[in-house]
């Protein structure tokens, strides 16, 4: 009984079946590409497609950032004070995050801006800088400062720990915690 016979005598349209189409291209001679080689979790090799790597670009030893030796950097007090200074401005909306891109984590520039977004909800008050009071250096190992702070925002008196890292030549924030 054919398909069409079936479909005239019972009313209904027949049942499509979709099948796979037959693989066409050859296959690779060298051992790189053939199925074998590639992990069961990534399927096959499939041709014409680009493949991406996505591991953090710190990996990278010869394009990649490029640790700088505390000898060749700016001297870490000055610049430590200037940088809370900026960022703590930025906690109050005064100072836009973009500003603070090249001297700070993405991750701490983005807690920087939500504050500032939160200040400037807020509304404006009687506002007074930040003031930097105490700041101690810690040179851990070369390339890295960790800074102490004791820091006056908001009409309080808080403490701040912050770690920089020589990278590129400059210091980069890489932790920031606000007591």
């Amino acid at each position: 009984m054919s398909t069409a016979h079936a479909t005239a005598d019972s009313g209904r349209p027949a049942v499509l079946r979709l099948v796979p189409a037959p693989r066409t291209d050859p296959r690779s001679p060298g051992p790189d590409w053939g199925d074998d080689a590639v992990p069961a979790t990534t399927g096959p090799y499939v041709q014409g497609s680009l493949a991406v790597d996505f591991r953090d670009r710190s990996v990278d030893s010869f394009f990649g950032p490029q640790a700088t030796p505390t000898p060749e950097l700016p001297e870490p007090g000055a610049w430590a004070r200037r940088m809370i200074q900026a960022v703590l401005e930025t906690y109050d909306g005064t100072r836009s995050a973009d500003q603070l891109s090249r001297w700070v984590l993405p991750e701490i520039r983005e807690r920087a801006q939500r504050r500032g977004q939160l200040a400037r909800r807020r509304g404006r008050r009687a506002h007074h800088p930040p003031v930097v009071r105490t700041l101690l250096i810690c040179l851990p190992a070369d390339g890295v400062c960790e800074v102490s702070a004791v820091v006056w925002s908001d009409g309080r008196v808080r403490a701040l720990a912050v770690r920089m890292c020589g990278v590129d030549g400059r210091w980069l924030i890489t932790a920031w915690e606000l007591g």
